[in-house]
C-alpha cells in the first residue's frame, strides 16, 4: 500500500563460519553453515506458518573489495529455511588475492572477506546482511620451503600478533632460558656495555619480547641468507666476536664480550635477537645477548624457529615495500 513494507514475519537463525589460508596459492578457503535447530520463525498470520519455512535463504562467500584486489568464486547456495534447518552439512567458497595487484617483493595483498546472506519468496522483500569483514594478506614470497617441498604463494589472517613460543620445560630449556634473562633481565646479559668495573651507562635495550598489552613493542623482522647477505653476515660477525673473541669485530667486545667461550663442539654460541633477524647482533640501535648452551638444544631450538617461519608465514624484511604495507613482525614469547 502506497510503497509501504508491511512487517510480515521474521526468520532468525545461527550461522557459523570458518576459514582455512593456503599456503599453496593466494587464497583463503572459508567455510559456513546456518547450525542446525537454531532457525526461530515470528509470523503475524497463522495461516504463514508455512511461508516464512519456505522462504529461501542464499549463503555466499564474497570480497568487498575491488575486484581488481580480490576476488571469490562459488556462487550462492540457496535452501529453503525449513531444510537449512534441519542440515548440518557445510558449503564452501574461496576468496583469492590477485598477485596482478600485489606490492613489493613478495606482490603482497591486503583484502577483507566474509560472508553475505539474503532471502526471497513468499512476495516477501527479504533484507540482505552479511558477516564482519575479516583481513587476510596474500603474498607470492619464493623463499618458504620445507625440506624440497616449497611454498611459493600463500594467503594467512593477520589480524594477530605473531609470535614464538619457546617453552621453559622442554629439551632445548637453555636457550628458552637464555631468551627470558635477556628480555627481562638484560644488563645481566654479555656483551656487557663497559668493561667490567666501569658504571654502567644505560641499560641495554633488547627487542621482541611479546607483550599482549603493547601490540606495538618493538618486534623482529626477518632477513635471510640469501636475501640480506651483507646484514647476515655481519650479524654472524658480531656473534663472534662477543662470543670468541675472533672475526673483524673481536676487539670491541675484548672486555665486554664473554669471559669463557663456549666449549665447542659440546656447546653453541646461542644469540639473542637471532641471527636471521634485522634486529640481530649488528643492528646499530638495538642491543644483544650471546650465551654458550649445549649444541643439542641451539640445534633443536633453531629448527623449530624455521618452522616457525614457514608455519606463520613470516616474510622477510623489504626496504622496498610502500609504507601503506607493513614488513612483517614477530615476536618471541617464553612460557
Amino acid at each position: 500500500m502506497n510503497n509501504r513494507r508491511i512487517w510480515r514475519g521474521t526468520n532468525s537463525f545461527t550461522y557459523q563460519i570458518f576459514a582455512q589460508g593456503d599456503n599453496t596459492d593466494r587464497r583463503i578457503r572459508m567455510f559456513s553453515r546456518v547450525k542446525e535447530d537454531t532457525v526461530d520463525y515470528d509470523w503475524a498470520a497463522p495461516w504463514d506458518y508455512f511461508t516464512g519455512r519456505n522462504v529461501r535463504l542464499h549463503l555466499m562467500a564474497n570480497c568487498p573489495d575491488d575486484f581488481s584486489l580480490c576476488g571469490a568464486s562459488g556462487g550462492s547456495v540457496s535452501m529453503p529455511f525449513v531444510t537449512w534447518d534441519n542440515s548440518d552439512r557445510w558449503f564452501n567458497w574461496d576468496i583469492y588475492g590477485r598477485e596482478s595487484a600485489g606490492v613489493g617483493r613478495d606482490k603482497i595483498t591486503l583484502n577483507r572477506f566474509r560472508m553475505e546472506f539474503w532471502g526471497e519468496g513468499a512476495g516477501a522483500v527479504v533484507e540482505r546482511g552479511n558477516s564482519t569483514p575479516r583481513w587476510t594478506r596474500c603474498d607470492s614470497g619464493t623463499y618458504f620451503k620445507s625440506g624440497d617441498i616449497t611454498y611459493p604463494k600463500a594467503c594467512v589472517f593477520n589480524e594477530v600478533t605473531p609470535r614464538l613460543t619457546y617453552k621453559m620445560d622442554s629439551d632445548y630449556r637453555s636457550v628458552s632460558s637464555h631468551i627470558y634473562e635477556a628480555q627481562y633481565f638484560p644488563n645481566r646479559t654479555y656483551p656487557t656495555l663497559v668493561p667490567d668495573g666501569m658504571p654502567q651507562p644505560r641499560d641495554k635495550k633488547i627487542p621482541g619480547r611479546y607483550d599482549a598489552q603493547n601490540p606495538a613493542a618493538p618486534g623482529l623482522h626477518r632477513i635471510t641468507e640469501e636475501l640480506h647477505p651483507s646484514e647476515y653476515k655481519e650479524n654472524g660477525n658480531h656473534k663472534d666476536g662477543a662470543c670468541y673473541k675472533k672475526g673483524p669485530h673481536k676487539d670491541l667486545y675484548a672486555d665486554t664480550g664473554l669471559p669463557t667461550p663456549p666449549n665447542t663442539p659440546a656447546e653453541q654460541c646461542d644469540e639473542y635477537p637471532f641471527a636471521s633477524t634485522l634486529e640481530g647482533a649488528a643492528h646499530p640501535e638495538w642491543d644483544f645477548s650471546v650465551k654458550a648452551v649445549p649444541q643439542r638444544d641451539n640445534s633443536i631450538a633453531g629448527g623449530l624457529l624455521g618452522s616457525y617461519y614457514n608455519d606463520d608465514r613470516i616474510l622477510a624484511w623489504d626496504p622496498e615495500l610502500p609504507a601503506q604495507i607493513a614488513n612483517d613482525r614477530f615476536y618471541v614469547h617464553i612460557e
